[in-house]
């Protein structure tokens, strides 16, 4: 597909009577950012162009992403995002795969830990059990107080305000500053060298930070995998691992060069590329407004490498 966003435009204006093509192609290259996301698009509208008058999923995300922008743009024939449950016309999405879903329609649904009815689940109490909103986990105290509690078992001159910077800078949200005090009460040896346990990826992040503030007694975790100590976040197999760690655990062999690397994209069959057969892939080249050849161009300059301007140091 050597131009998507054109296909789409031409798409969209056989529809859309209100937008002038260039309003339409403003919209549609706003909308579909990189050329991957492009063709996404475009070979779902080609599949299916009566979404752009329904609004019926399953679709891509940026295909309800597109029709939103239309409405906003001021089209009148292309229709909103409707609900796959009710029908409702969106007006944001919430989605489940490729289904787009109201408000309403999205809430999952379990049996609640403290009364035991089946209804909406609106938080996870200190186990990660569901609670319907009517039944909360209550705890009045301030989790960042608590939390300050737990660090002060290792460090008794630790500042409280050093602790709540710390807190508020990983864990924003009182909610979920909560959950982050239940884990460190629950498993004070988080602190000290078990990190990589971490329930929660705020927990790595705020070791990190009280470390750097030179609270005694906090030990950064090393990676279980690599035993380095750098910045673990990524869930594997139970654990909090590195980055490299993460991506040596996603190695797979290169559908096209048949090099083992981690994929950044999939075909149209799902098998794995690499990211040198995606960056030298034809359907991936664009014209070059320097030399006018076809070549890996930069988005923000649409000039390929060597014609570029280069950041001065």
């Amino acid at each position: 597909m050597s131009d998507p966003i054109g296909l789409v435009v031409v798409l969209v204006a056989a529809v859309e009577p209100a937008l002038a093509p260039e309003q339409v192609r403003g919209v549609v290259t706003a909308v579909a950012g990189g050329r991957a996301k492009a063709r996404r698009l475009a070979s779902a509208l080609a599949h299916r162009a009566g979404v752009l008058v329904d609004g019926r999923s399953p679709a891509p995300r940026v295909v309800g992403e597109l029709l939103l922008a239309l409405r906003r743009a001021g089209a009148t024939a292309i229709g909103p995002p409707c609900c796959a449950e009710c029908g409702k016309q969106l007006g944001s999405l919430q989605r489940r795969g490729q289904r787009w879903y109201c408000t309403v329609c999205d809430r999952r649904t379990d049996a609640c830990a403290g009364c035991g009815n089946t209804r909406p689940v609106s938080s996870r109490d200190r186990s990660g059990r569901p609670r319907y909103a009517n039944c909360p986990d209550l705890d009045g105290r301030d989790p960042i107080a608590v939390i300050h509690q737990v660090i002060a078992e290792l460090d008794p001159h630790v500042d409280a305000q050093t602790v709540a910077a710390a807190v508020r800078r990983c864990a924003p949200r009182p909610s979920y500053q909560r959950r982050v005090a239940w884990a460190l009460k629950a498993q004070p040896g988080l602190l000290t060298g078990e990190g990589h346990l971490a329930p929660l990826r705020a927990i790595p992040r705020l070791i990190e930070l009280l470390a750097a503030a030179g609270v005694a007694g906090i030990v950064r975790p090393a990676c279980p995998r690599c035993r380095r100590v750098v910045r673990i976040d990524k869930p594997l197999d139970g654990a909090r691992v590195c980055r490299t760690c993460i991506a040596h655990s996603r190695i797979e062999e290169c559908v096209r060069c048949s090099a083992r690397r981690e994929p950044v994209t999939r075909d149209g069959h799902g098998r794995p590329v690499c990211a040198n057969c995606f960056i030298t892939d034809p359907a991936n080249q664009q014209t070059c407004l320097g030399c006018g050849r076809r070549r890996p161009v930069e988005r923000r300059t649409g000039r390929c490498a060597r014609l570029a301007p280069r950041s001065r140091s």
